[in-house]
């Protein structure tokens, strides 16, 4: 009778631990699906932000006729705050901090009552909050446990990504402003010339970066995506010089600008893209 007993009591407590460890496996893939899904919604709102800055910055330096797109990228950063997603991360200090500045400046963009190095000064230092949040929001949610290889994680590779983004970004930012200025000198012209030299250093970092990656189901959208960055960030990157830096009155003209360097954020970006579509149907295998 014992014996058959403490087999019982045995199979019952086996049975207990094993829904334990069912139900704590699930809760951990809802918590990283949670994370992946507001990695990709911070990714928008950064996004977003860094349109707002080079946009606002070209309309303070003269180019009038981008009001109208100003004002669309600001109803769009509204809604994206105000959105679900964005409720799961008013506990993190940097959303709130993010959230009592925006407004502020959203106000200054539209009165043009900041010079300009400051409005993008001011850009930049909320986009830099947001990169900080991204990253503490994927390691709250353990996204960087997850590998692409023996080497690689997700996280890691993603906030590369955003990082070189943003530095191009900052380089669409002053350029146009450059652009619709006319004229590039002063501190305008050292500070473009210097984003010009950390983009290409960035991005030939993260080309190393995307090279070394070991993931057979991954290789050729890689490989690809890193040509496509390769050639839109040198496409950029040629025009600064030969275009933007040269002496005199500038013939360039701002939107042509504003696209070539949205092209080189947006091949940088589908890696980031590519990323997170493989983790979101991988991820049950990916820790």
């Amino acid at each position: 009778m014992y014996p058959m007993f403490i087999g019982g009591v045995t199979v019952i407590g086996l049975l207990f631990l094993f829904n334990r460890l069912a139900l704590l496996r699930k809760q951990e893939q809802k918590r990283i699906e949670q994370g992946i899904v507001l990695t990709v919604h911070l990714k928008r709102i950064i996004d977003s932000c860094q349109k707002h800055r080079g946009t606002s910055n070209a309309i303070n330096q003269g180019n009038a006729k981008l009001k109208p797109q100003l004002v669309n990228l600001q109803s769009d950063i509204e809604r994206l705050i105000n959105s679900t997603d964005s409720r799961l991360l008013q506990r993190f200090p940097q959303w709130e901090s993010f959230a009592e500045h925006w407004p502020r400046l959203k106000k200054h963009a539209l009165a043009g009552d900041l010079k300009s190095h400051n409005l993008v000064r001011q850009h930049s230092l909320m986009i830099d909050g947001q990169l900080s949040l991204l990253d503490d929001v994927m390691r709250d949610h353990d996204l960087h446990r997850m590998m692409l290889d023996r080497c690689t994680r997700v996280s890691e590779i993603c906030l590369d990504t955003l990082r070189v983004a943003e530095t191009v970004g900052q380089t669409r930012a002053i350029g146009s402003g450059i652009c619709a200025h006319g004229t590039c000198e002063g501190a305008d012209r050292i500070i473009i010339d210097f984003l010009r030299i950390s983009v290409q250093n960035m991005t030939r970092e993260l080309l190393k970066e995307i090279n070394s990656i070991k993931n057979d189901d991954l290789h050729t959208n890689l490989q690809a995506a890193a040509k496509a960055i390769n050639d839109s960030v040198s496409k950029l990157v040629d025009m600064v010089e030969k275009q933007v830096l040269k002496e005199g009155r500038l013939q360039i003209d701002t939107n042509d600008y504003f696209n070539i360097s949205t092209r080189a954020i947006d091949e940088v970006l589908k890696v980031f893209g590519i990323i997170i579509h493989y983790a979101s149907q991988q991820h049950t295998r990916m820790i």
